[in-house]
C-alpha cells in the first residue's frame, strides 16, 4: 500500500468489478407474503446475505422460518456471492 502511495501517478486505479448499484425485483411465489414495494436499488458490492437479512426484516420472518431466494427463477446463489456478479449472469431462454 505504501509503495502505491509513493508511485503517485504511476499507480493504477483499482475499480470494483460489475455495476456500482443493482436493482432487485422480488416476486412472491407460493404462499409467500406480499411486499408493498417490490423493487429496490442496492450496492453491487454487497453480498447476498445482506439481501437475506433485509428480506427477513421486511417479511417479519423469524430465524427458524425458511427463506428461499432464486435468481431469475432458476438457481439459488450462495449467501457470500456479490450482487454485482449475479447481475452479470446471462439469462438464456431455451427454445420451446
Amino acid at each position: 500500500m505504501a509503495d502505491a502511495a509513493k508511485a503517485g501517478n504511476g499507480a493504477a486505479v483499482v475499480r470494483p468489478l460489475g455495476p456500482a448499484k443493482v436493482t432487485l425485483q422480488f416476486v412472491a411465489v407460493g404462499n409467500a407474503p406480499l411486499m408493498k414495494r417490490t423493487k429496490f436499488t442496492v450496492s453491487g458490492q454487497d453480498q447476498l446475505s445482506v439481501v437475506y437479512k433485509f428480506l427477513r426484516k421486511q417479511l417479519r420472518l423469524k430465524d427458524n422460518e425458511s427463506l428461499f431466494v432464486y435468481c431469475n427463477s432458476s438457481f439459488a446463489p450462495s449467501p457470500d456471492q456479490r450482487l454485482s456478479s449475479l447481475f452479470e449472469v446471462p439469462f438464456v431462454e431455451l427454445p420451446r
